[in-house]
């Protein structure tokens, strides 16, 4: 077939199907109407590597013989040699169709890599027989085949997908690319302005049949757009409904046009839509009327409709069938409102039902609230005609859009609470007051969730929190467990998972450290899982995780944990000043400047509301103080310790303000700072660590600090709570070396923080006395493993490690393993 003359050159289109006919014996080219397959097939042939045999199918040749002896006389006219064996073969064929099958199936078989067979239309089959005469064909081994067409039907190609023998050429290169669409328009008329074509190719997606279209209606008037173009602009729906659609079987057409007005775009909402939509939904698929998506709108690879075919298909539907528009939009209604209730109410208004739209509202809303949807979906209620059934919805709504700044998430949810708590409940019988469950499990969520940020929550180990008195919070976690149990309960998963994260920070704040890490990750893979990750949802969850991994000396996973929390928790100001402030911390332990400043930017940037212009629930006098304190400038420090601040009186302040003092040389000022010796046990494991860390840096007698350095050990083993300690770590060697020799019931962690100390001396020369196997040996000994176990990480014996112990405890000049261990410490062995 020779090639259209008029047609547009596309040399990255015959390359790309060249590579795939050298690569595989099979090639399909599939695409729905109007993405010149053929075109692209003639364009090809002349230069294809081998012979190329072509046979144009028509709705005649679904018969079995009379395809084989098209595709015969195909093969004769490539290959004239082969002629007269299929000759002969055709003329035995009324008796025997085998006969001419196994002919060409000999014949190229012979011919091997020098010949191509395209089976052009290849849609055209659809009988049986001519199916299985061409999927037995095309498994002739040697020869390759190309088969084209709208769809290819069931020629058994799975096992040779599997096995890449088969190759696909689809919608996405066979679309015109933006070059292409300016050389076709520029083949008919005027060259176009770059930016009518770009609106064009926009409009069109390449598809070169719409674009022919489009000049051919006048939309580039000497090569210009008039306006900017619209999909309805371009008057394709003749064509559509006639070439694409009416090549469709009735069922498939059916679904197409079903599935386009509702924007179906996954096989789940297929079936909600058709009964077997899932199997229809895979045919548009395979039929190239749903593509990849690549457009940056949603998840690559995700399939959508092509977008001019979907408008006008959607047009069509409108104009000529209203009533399945309407039954359309109520299935998707019934069918999301589980899953996304914004999206079920709005397609409940699109298929007017109004009943339908405020039941989802009325029973949604709290769901809605989390998501931060209910305002703009209220609205569609109310555009619906929805007046009654969602009464709760519509004063909350109201509540929502009557804040001067709507972006504040605590400032809404202050509203909401106000609201549902002055809300008039039904009366009963007794005068006793209902109020609906719904309202219950928000109110709770709500009300826990304003408590872990008021400014009188007890401390809490966040270093630099305005709080209160010491007390119990465990109330908080409770109500949180129970909203989080009643969210599920009533299906609103994302409600329960805003519940789950606050329940961590809940967890964390009343220092519950494993369970607090423990919930804060099944909250994050589960906000993965449903599409809420790094959002206003997860945003505490973030900040739990980042306060243990702070807590644990993880710096690492704090920062990122932290970073997290910011960035989603934009519309929680008290929640992001909290997470800021813990960030400059890890920052400044970890000698970050750069990140101290990002973090002071983020808290600076925080909308104020707490006296004195300082970030929600955070002293900005108690954050000056410690970047003074990091600066060297100790004393100006401490002339802004105000007393009348809370800050520098909490557990944390008071610690702080103790080692400040121990910096200047006032220890008697550092110790009447701290208090009585007996801490509260209501405060947070945190506070209770730095405190009786500090205690032990100004006590005067020995005994009475190593005590002290006891207690904070006692309290931060058991869930590795170490970066109070590790503050003082340069501090505390001397205490934490000696603790050693008197022995301590936590001398891994001792170690631990002495290894970690970057202020360790540099090893003396005498210990390069030691070999590498007796170093390996030393580094084992500050655990509990035994001489055996020992050996056996090292892989040698019993008997070879006590050698290299003697060796060790002689050039090490000691006699027993804590000895060893204390010295090794010391020299910076360990």
């Amino acid at each position: 077939m020779p090639p259209d003359t008029r047609a547009v050159m596309r040399p990255r289109c015959r390359a790309a199907l060249n590579a795939a006919v050298e690569l595989h014996p099979v090639v399909v080219v599939c695409a729905p109407a109007g993405f010149g397959k053929t075109t692209l097939l003639a364009q090809w042939a002349p230069t294809a590597p081998a012979t190329v045999a072509w046979a144009s199918l028509d709705p005649f040749d679904d018969d079995p013989g009379r395809l084989l002896r098209a595709v015969g006389d195909a093969v004769a006219r490539a290959h004239p040699a082969t002629a007269d064996d299929l000759v002969a073969a055709g003329r035995a064929m009324p008796r025997d169709p085998g006969v001419l099958l196994d002919t060409l199936r000999d014949v190229l078989g012979a011919l091997g890599e020098s010949a191509v067979v395209v089976l052009d239309d290849v849609h055209r089959i659809s009988s049986a027989g001519a199916r299985h005469a061409v999927a037995a064909l095309v498994r002739t081994p040697g020869p390759r085949f190309v088969l084209a067409g709208r769809h290819v039907p069931d020629l058994a190609l799975g096992p040779g997908r599997i096995e890449g023998a088969v190759a696909d050429v689809g919608v996405r290169t066979l679309s015109l690319t933006v070059r292409e669409t300016s050389l076709l328009v520029s083949a008919w008329g005027p060259a176009p302005s770059p930016g009518a074509v770009a609106d064009l190719w926009r409009v069109t997606g390449g598809w070169p049949a719409a674009v022919r279209a489009a000049w051919g209606a006048g939309l580039l008037h000497r090569g210009h757009s008039q306006r900017p173009l619209r999909h309805e602009d371009v008057p394709i729906a003749d064509y559509v409904r006639e070439e694409v659609l009416g090549a469709l079987s009735p069922e498939l057409d059916g679904f197409v046009r079903r599935a386009c007005v509702g924007r179906v775009v996954d096989p789940v909402l297929a079936e909600a839509v058709v009964p077997g939509g899932a199997a229809l939904f895979e045919e548009c698929v395979a039929r190239g009327l749903l593509t990849s998506r690549d457009d940056g709108a949603g998840p690559v690879g995700a399939p959508s409709w092509h977008e001019l075919l979907a408008v006008h298909v959607r047009a069509t539907v409108h104009r000529t069938q209203p009533r399945t528009v309407q039954a359309v939009h109520q299935a998707l209604a019934r069918h999301l409102a589980g899953t996304d209730p914004a999206a079920a109410v709005r397609h409940a208004a699109d298929g007017r039902a109004p009943a339908l739209a405020a039941e989802v509202l009325a029973g949604r809303w709290p769901e809605l609230l989390t998501r931060g949807q209910l305002v703009a979906t209220e609205r569609w209620c109310v555009t619906a005609g929805a007046g009654a059934g969602a009464q709760t919805a519509s004063v909350v709504a109201r509540a929502v859009r009557a804040q001067a700044a709507p972006e504040d998430g605590d400032a809404v949810a202050a509203a909401v609470v106000r609201v549902l708590r002055t809300t008039a409940p039904s009366p009963t019988g007794d005068g006793a007051a209902v109020r609906a469950e719904p309202d219950d499990i928000v109110l709770g969520y709500l009300s826990a969730r304003a408590a872990l940020y008021a400014s009188d929550v007890p401390a809490a180990g966040i270093p630099g929190e305005r709080c209160g008195p010491p007390s119990s919070i465990e109330h908080v976690v409770d109500a949180l467990v129970d909203a989080a149990e009643g969210a599920a309960v009533r299906g609103w998963p994302v409600l329960a998972l805003a519940c789950r994260a606050e329940h961590a920070l809940a967890l964390a704040r009343v220092g519950r450290i494993a369970q607090a890490r423990s919930r804060a990750r099944g909250v994050l893979t589960d906000g993965v899982a449903l599409g809420w990750s790094r959002s206003p949802v997860t945003a505490a969850a973030h900040l739990a995780a980042g306060l243990v991994a702070y807590w644990c000396d993880e710096p690492a996973a704090a920062r990122h944990e932290l970073t997290a929390a910011i960035d989603s928790g934009g519309s929680r100001p008290g929640l992001v000043a909290r997470a800021a402030c813990v960030l400059l911390h890890v920052c400044l332990a970890e000698g970050d400047p750069a990140g101290v400043a990002g973090a002071l930017a983020v808290l600076k940037g925080t909308r104020a509301t707490d006296r004195g212009g300082s970030p929600p629930g955070v002293s900005r006098a108690y954050l000056e103080a410690v970047a003074l304190v990091a600066r060297g400038a100790a004393r100006d420090a401490l002339s802004l310790a105000d007393p009348a601040d809370g800050v520098f009186s909490s557990p944390a302040g008071s610690s702080w303000r103790s080692d400040v003092h121990r910096r200047v040389g006032d220890h008697e000022a550092g110790l009447a700072v701290l208090g009585p010796e007996e801490v509260d046990p209501s405060w947070h494991v945190a506070d209770r660590v730095a405190v009786h860390a500090a205690r032990a840096l100004l006590q005067v007698d020995v005994a009475q600090a190593h005590r002290s350095l006891e207690r904070a050990l006692d309290e931060a083993a058991p869930d590795g709570l170490v970066r109070p300690l590790r503050d003082r770590a340069a501090a505390l060697r001397p205490l934490l070396t000696g603790h050693l020799g008197r022995g301590s019931s936590h001398e891994p962690l001792v170690t631990r923080l002495l290894v970690a100390e970057h202020g360790a001396p540099e090893p003396r020369p005498s210990a390069w006395a030691l070999t590498e196997r007796e170093r390996q040996v030393l580094a084992c000994l500050p655990s509990r493993m035994t001489v055996e176990e020992i050996g056996a990480s090292l892989f040698v014996s019993a008997n070879t490690v006590k050698t290299h112990l003697r060796a060790v405890y002689r050039k090490l000049d000691v006699s027993t393993r804590r000895d060893a261990v204390h010295v090794a410490v010391r020299r910076g062995l360990l």
